[in-house]
């Protein structure tokens, strides 16, 4: 475990070598001259930038059912044990993006204006790090959730929010919500959302599909992660003898489902394929000694994983 400050820092290569198994330096420049409102944070991996940019977060009030396999009481205790609950918790969002290649790449979008007040900040804090949200030439999304994709258009017209940057869309995902059927087949409450996605992406002409393994932008790959849903896919960031899997909504908050991977969120469509490619993804992690990023795993989202019991434990850097 180690510590970023607001000042640059460049973790060595012995230290590299002991929390992550790498042979060369790892830099995490820090927001000197941001305040702790406007969360960002910049480090490297290899060559390319990397920023984790905080998009805000709501409360929650724990529910039966939150988990679906496992008892209220069960959950509660967890949450307790992480200092956290245990009857309302915070659900943070915060997304990632790069510079490479000269180019920036944001991965996900946020709620932009379409999200309740306490999110919403993904722009501020993209400036606060250093980076020109209208100068994002590719727009990368993991799925199709409300909080990964509303930042995408306007709030009252639907507009395009980044008209001018290339949008890559996993192919699974974007036939899978733009099939027609799809309306009558999702609760009503969701219809409104499912049908703004109809209306909207296939008139884009800036739209890109891909698929599992595709190479995204120099030095990031396409990782095929379905079960939280169809087409979910995480993304491997790599560069000089150092990887970052961008990891979306392989798991939910960490605090209950990295340390218990069997448990079952209320968000996953299939929670059996959702476990299994947790688990799988978990374990290469590891195996290649890498870095991991969660778009639920708070401020900042990114840090390392390890083998912990029956369970998986995450220690984040400290910004």
């Amino acid at each position: 475990m180690f510590e970023i400050s607001r000042r640059d820092l460049v973790l060595g290569s012995t230290a590299a070598g002991l929390v992550f198994g790498l042979k060369a330096p790892v830099s995490f420049i820090g927001a000197a001259h941001a305040q702790r409102a406007a969360d960002s944070l910049k480090y490297k991996v290899g060559d390319i930038e990397v920023f984790s940019l905080h998009e805000g977060s709501v409360e929650r009030t724990l529910a039966e059912g939150f988990v679906k396999n496992a008892t209220l009481d069960d959950v509660k205790k967890a949450l307790t044990a992480a200092g956290m609950g245990p009857d309302k918790f915070n659900l943070p969002f915060t997304a990632t993006a790069i510079r490479t290649g000269g180019k920036v790449v944001l991965f996900d979008t946020g709620f932009g204006s379409n999200g309740p007040g306490s999110v919403g900040k993904l722009a501020d804090n993209m400036k606060a790090a250093g980076l020109d949200p209208a100068a994002v030439s590719t727009v990368v999304i993991s799925h199709f959730h409300p909080d990964h994709i509303s930042g995408l258009w306007m709030k009252e017209t639907s507009a395009p929010v980044f008209p001018n940057a290339e949008i890559m869309m996993p192919e699974v995902e974007y036939k899978f919500w733009t099939a027609p059927e799809r309306v009558e087949k999702v609760p009503e409450a969701n219809r409104p959302f499912v049908q703004r996605i109809q209306a909207t992406f296939p008139t884009w002409k800036n739209i890109k599909q891909f698929g599992d393994g595709a190479d995204i932008a120099p030095g990031v790959k396409a990782i095929a992660t379905p079960g939280h849903t169809v087409g979910h896919t995480s993304f491997l960031v790599a560069s000089g003898g150092q990887q970052l899997f961008i990891q979306g909504d392989v798991t939910n908050i960490h605090q209950l489902f990295v340390r218990n991977p069997g448990w079952h969120v209320m968000f996953d469509a299939d929670a059996q394929k959702a476990e299994a490619t947790r688990r799988a993804l978990f374990d290469r992690v590891i195996a290649e000694k890498g870095m991991i990023a969660g778009y639920h795993f708070g401020f900042p989202n990114v840090g390392m994983l390890a083998k912990d019991g029956n369970g998986y434990a995450f220690t984040a850097v400290k910004a």
